[in-house]
């Protein structure tokens, strides 16, 4: 993904252009990976304060540009909006300890759901963490070579 499609992305949805936003909306675009905040601060090509980067995560997640989960610490992960992305609270996803790629797993069933649907529930993730089918393979060739 190219600075010019971040650039395509925010004015699509009335959004200031500034340096921080594009170079933090370019990065989410072309990694499959979910990041804290942290990572943002260490990864992203031009100084950006870490209040800058937390609010400009909030905005995009309001606006739907990227995605929220809750790994087993409690730290939240961002990971860009795309079609294989989609609404994160009716399907689970695993976060892959190898490379840290968040992957889509089946949606939750119908009828869980409908069990839902009597409570008020505020926000809900489903977050495993594991290896990938990628990571699994590549971990298994190199064992059977070894041998």
């Amino acid at each position: 993904m190219s600075k010019r499609q971040a650039i395509k992305i925010l004015k699509q949805h009335a959004q200031r252009i500034t340096n921080g936003r594009v170079a933090l909306l370019e990065l989410l675009m072309e990694s499959p990976k979910a990041f804290a905040l942290t990572d943002f601060e260490k990864q992203l090509p031009i100084s950006v304060d870490r209040v800058t980067i937390y609010r400009t995560l909030h905005t995009f997640e309001s606006i739907g540009l990227v995605l929220k989960v809750i790994d087993h610490k409690g730290t939240g992960l961002y990971i860009f909006n795309s079609t294989e992305h989609h609404d994160v609270s009716t399907h689970p996803h695993l976060r892959c300890n190898e490379c840290g790629k968040l992957v889509c797993l089946p949606c939750l069933p119908e009828e869980y759901l409908a069990k839902l649907e009597k409570y008020e529930i505020g926000d809900m993730y489903f977050l495993m963490e594991g290896t990938c089918l990628e990571c699994s393979t590549t971990e298994e060739k190199r064992t059977n070579s070894l041998l």
